[in-house]
């Protein structure tokens, strides 16, 4: 049965990018080629606004970003957010208090930026051993480091998007994960091999991909999306079309309706070429 895709959400790592952190240039062609028939394609991604890479941004065509794991959607061409859920502000006081005490890299996400604990910031880039180089150069570019992290939470002048710990010790990162992720007010998830992420209750990929959707007046079942782990599962849930990685979970894999090739076989740009094009 032939398919009408009308959107294309794209997570980033270990999707779209390979496992150098690059969009090679077939899986680039694929996006435009999509955008040029008037397919949205958009990145859904745990990273923040600033954190987009340009590789992808780029590409002409692309207007609209899932950031924070769905606690903000943005449209980029109006540099406007279209939609948010973000933490309550007993909650990410709470959560902040319990974050401050660990060894982690501890940081919030406000208005598509990311703000670092120093103390934690300095850790990770000069202590940590198990952060990949990659990661450590993200960091640096990515993120703002301030002193008072805590006391921007309780201020209540920011509207937090999404909190999170990256870990160089993976029991801790384990215990975190275990002590919050039954937590009814918190969305806990794994973002990567070392950290754990923190939304509101609602905001999940997923929700927040209906969310645009229902404004563009587009329906699931012309929703089609690639993901590799178990952060993508509200987005299989979701769309109409679930599209597991070559190299994604055995879970996720379970939930997909196709299998595509690995990240490092221009997977997305198989799966786009083959549904879309």
């Amino acid at each position: 049965m032939e398919r009408e895709i009308k959107l294309v959400a794209l997570d980033l790592d270990g999707t779209t990018f390979n496992s150098e952190k690059v969009i090679t240039e077939r899986t680039r062609k694929a996006i435009a080629a999509a955008l040029k028939k008037g397919v949205i394609v958009m990145p859904a991604t745990g990273r923040q606004k600033t954190g987009l890479p340009e590789s992808f941004t780029s590409i002409p065509g692309v207007r609209y970003a899932l950031t924070s794991n769905g606690g903000a959607v943005v449209d980029l061409w109006e540099d406007s957010m279209i939609y948010a859920d973000f933490i309550p502000y007993k909650t990410a006081c709470r959560v902040i208090d319990q974050l401050i005490q660990i060894d982690a890299l501890i940081e919030f996400y406000h208005d598509g930026k990311s703000y670092a604990d120093r103390k934690s910031y300095n850790r990770a880039l000069h202590v940590y051993k198990n952060f990949p180089d990659w990661f450590k150069e993200y960091i640096k570019v990515s993120r703002i480091p301030v002193d008072d992290l805590r006391e921007r939470v309780y201020s209540g002048k920011f509207n937090i998007e999404k909190m999170l710990a990256s870990f160089d010790d993976m029991i801790l990162r384990q215990q975190l994960f275990d002590e919050m992720h039954n937590d009814p007010e918190l969305s806990v998830v794994f973002g990567n091999s070392f950290n754990v992420e923190i939304t509101a209750a609602t905001a999940n990929k997923g929700h927040s991909l209906l969310k645009l959707a229902e404004k563009l007046g587009i329906m699931p079942e012309q929703i089609m999306v690639c993901g590799d782990t178990m952060n993508d599962r509200t987005m299989f849930e979701a769309a109409g079309l679930a599209v597991a990685m070559g190299n994604a979970d055995e879970e996720i894999k379970a939930m997909a309706d196709d299998v595509t090739l690995s990240n490092d076989e221009d997977g997305v740009a198989a799966a786009i070429e083959k549904w879309v094009l």
